[in-house]
């Protein structure tokens, strides 16, 4: 585990004492938008080069000085971006680009076809504009604060997860409603997965959690009888697996709501719980709120990568 004056932020992510914070390098290339998100649901930021120590520090990411793998092809996407106005580049954070100490590399910025609004780093620290569909390996970033929050019983610093005895397990409900694939993956970044109901127990236990945090919803055009739950149709109606690859009867409930799963207009693969606490059917555009799980030893296995 990393161990910063006694602060543990997260096992993936490593402490750089130049940057008084932590980075984590992803190498799946991503658009700009995804790895903006799946840096905001990791508890952290996408990486800009705001200070000299910064992007001294991301530069020896990319070059593979603290990795020993370069990245010397490509580079990385900043948090530096225009899609807020064309030309207006600011950080996430909110910083101008005007202030932060980097150059352009040659003939950058070129502004290709009116669609370059994403700044990549290059592995000589220099800055070029690049369309933000584009897809590249990206830094994400969590500063050190004085009062930062320490691990909780769930193994992480996000408070949202709470741990239930009854199932020894952790669990966060989302009231930021979003499609099945978009919260699949907001699980995974937290370090956690859409939830499972494994036994009538924690049948009961999310049930609760639904109708306690039914009435925090946010306001929205969408569906508020139902949350997504981690189980989804392989072959349509013929095959329902949770995303560990058990079928519903062996993971421990299988209860369908009357006439369900219908799988509508051919296009209902995912699964959800509705409020009365039996499973349905939705299409892959159906955006709601849902549970994410989380294991309160998630982050002990750091011990096997300090």
């Amino acid at each position: 585990l990393v161990v910063v004056e006694g602060t543990l932020f997260r096992f993936d992510y490593t402490y750089h004492q130049e940057a008084e914070g932590w980075f984590k390098l992803h190498r799946i290339p991503a658009t700009w938008q995804n790895a903006y998100l799946n840096c905001y649901y990791e508890g952290a930021v996408l990486a800009s080069p705001e200070t000299e120590n910064l992007r001294a520090a991301l530069k020896s990411t990319v070059t593979g000085q603290q990795s020993g793998q370069s990245l010397q092809s490509c580079g990385i996407f900043t948090g530096i971006h225009a899609t807020f106005g064309k030309g207006a580049y600011f950080s996430v954070e909110g910083t101008p680009l005007s202030r932060i100490p980097v150059a352009w590399a040659p003939g950058e910025p070129d502004n290709a076809n009116n669609s370059e609004d994403c700044l990549l780093m290059l592995p000589n620290g220099t800055l070029a504009d690049v369309n933000c569909s584009d897809v590249y390996p990206y830094v994400c970033y969590r500063k050190k604060q004085k009062n930062m929050p320490a691990l909780n019983a769930c193994g992480t610093v996000d408070n949202g997860y709470r741990f239930d005895s009854r199932t020894n397990s952790c669990y966060k409900f989302h009231t930021t409603p979003l499609i099945w694939t978009r919260a699949f993956v907001a699980c995974a970044h937290e370090g956690g997965y859409l939830a499972i109901i494994n036994s009538k127990l924690e049948h009961q236990l999310i049930k609760e959690l639904y109708s306690k945090s039914y009435s925090s919803i946010i306001s929205g055009n969408y569906n508020r009888g139902a949350i997504h739950l981690g189980y989804k149709s392989f072959e349509h109606l013929s095959l329902w697996m949770t995303i560990h690859g058990q079928t519903l009867k062996e993971a421990g409930f299988e209860e369908w709501s009357k006439g369900q799963p219908d799988h509508y207009n051919g296009r209902q693969d995912y699964g959800t719980l509705l409020k009365d606490g039996l499973l349905d059917d939705t299409g892959s555009n159906n955006i709601l709120p849902f549970v994410c799980e989380k294991e309160p030893s998630s982050l002990l296995a750091a011990e096997d990568f300090s």
